[in-house]
């Protein structure tokens, strides 16, 4: 064993003098610990349902309705050819491709209206989001022609409209200056609490809406690529984008189809969640100051505790290193106790909200009905290694003080 462990290991910490200063600096270090476990579970958590959310209403990648680079001019809607779901396929071998179609609306009942988008979307699509979202009804089956006339519409606009699972309403659309209307029914109501998506978006069957759109059935208004994983986005984006500009110079397709990621798309909501970076960091300096300074302010009073004790160290030889690293060893055993505690409470707070959802949140005003948690491992055994690592430097400031002890004036220190 190095000789400073053997000393500083039969240094006590709590004596008459320290342990007021040993308990404050356990708690600063324990309070900060937990406060950034907290912020970095919550925010996280935050980031992450807010980008669920909005990849499920919006696609990771979309494929525009086609591009003229010659009359500089793009077509209202997109053919799902064979050569563009190979170029796809070849591209994003992983992703799952859909035809998508948005046609915008009104919802017409006898005494109001709303203004709608309807999606209607491939009928062999995962629809695990949207199905995950119902809360009244079920998720109709598009591929069959019962269902064709079947709507989804959101708990807002159920309740703007008064209308309830199974209600009888009218769809009105306006197509090339011609009015078109169609009496639909309420299949599902779902509730996403994500703002505007929820207030302005409706389902309908693909096959009813490119019928009203006067489109064919490989037409809509664009292709959503979906399924990949978030570091994956722009990587198969640019191998889509590369593709597309390749098979049309070489004649494969005649006309360029704009790619769009979801960072693109979305860009308002990825540009709020960006500033929660900054509030991330804020937090995690004010907390690393909290606990710098408990720390130092409790190992300087350790060490007027242990002037006789360090005078006879260096009596006997003892250099000033030695001495140094002696109240380093003792001051890192209350980071140790603070770690272990903040680990308790943060990591405590953090699974009881998870498994619980204790706390709420006004969805109108965050999105999200509850605070939610996210506990990625890899993250918090890196907030811990940097709080000892930080904590382990800050010591090093009263540890020079006490190296810097006469021995021959602290003997006889009382």
């Amino acid at each position: 064993m190095l000789t400073h462990l053997w000393i500083s290991r039969r240094l006590r910490l709590s004596t008459d003098g320290s342990a007021a200063g040993t308990v404050i600096a356990v708690s600063g270090v324990a309070l900060a610990l937990a406060v950034m476990e907290l912020t970095l579970g919550i925010v996280v958590g935050f980031k992450e349902e807010i980008k669920r959310k909005l990849m499920g209403f919006d696609a990771q990648i979309s494929i525009e309705a086609p591009f003229d680079p010659y009359t500089r001019t793009q077509s209202a809607t997109i053919t799902q050819t064979e050569e563009l779901t190979e170029i796809i396929d070849e591209a994003a071998p992983e992703a799952e491709s859909r035809l998508v179609l948005r046609l915008p609306g009104i919802l017409k009942t006898d005494t109001d209206f709303e203004g709608i988008v309807f999606i209607g979307q491939s009928p062999e699509s995962d629809f695990s989001f949207e199905r995950g979202n119902i809360v009244e009804g079920a998720w109709p089956d598009y591929s069959s022609d019962s269902c064709r006339n079947d709507i989804v519409i959101s708990r807002a606009t159920a309740n703007a409209l008064g209308l309830r699972l199974g209600d009888k309403v009218y769809s009105t659309y306006i197509i090339d200056e011609t009015v078109k209307m169609r009496r639909n029914t309420i299949a599902a109501i779902f509730q996403a609490d994500f703002g505007e998506y929820d207030r302005t978006v409706a389902y309908a069957s693909l096959a009813a809406l490119q019928s009203i759109a006067g489109l064919a059935g490989n037409e809509g208004s664009r292709l959503d690529i979906r399924g990949l994983p978030h570091d994956a986005i722009g990587t198969s984006a640019s191998a889509i984008e590369t593709a597309m500009m390749s098979a049309m110079s070489t004649g494969k397709t005649d006309v360029y189809y704009p790619v769009q990621t979801i960072e693109q798309t979305g860009a308002i909501y990825f540009n709020w969640l960006a500033l929660l970076d900054t509030n991330v960091a804020v937090i995690f300096c004010l907390m690393l100051c909290v606990a710098s300074f408990t720390l130092v302010s409790s190992l300087f009073i350790l060490v007027l505790d242990n002037v006789p004790a360090i005078g006879i160290l260096r009596s006997i030889g003892a250099s000033r290193s030695m001495v140094r690293a002696v109240f380093v060893d003792l001051g890192m055993r209350i980071v140790l106790r603070g770690i272990i505690i903040g680990n308790a409470l943060g990591l405590g707070l953090l699974l009881v909200q998870k498994y619980t959802r204790a706390i709420p949140l006004d969805p109108e005003a965050y999105y999200l009905n509850c605070v939610p948690v996210e506990i990625r491992p890899w993250g918090f055994i890196a907030l811990n290694l940097g709080v000892a690592v930080v904590s382990w430097l800050v010591l090093w400031i009263p540890a020079r003080t006490a190296s810097s002890v006469d021995p021959a004036k602290t003997i006889n220190f009382e």
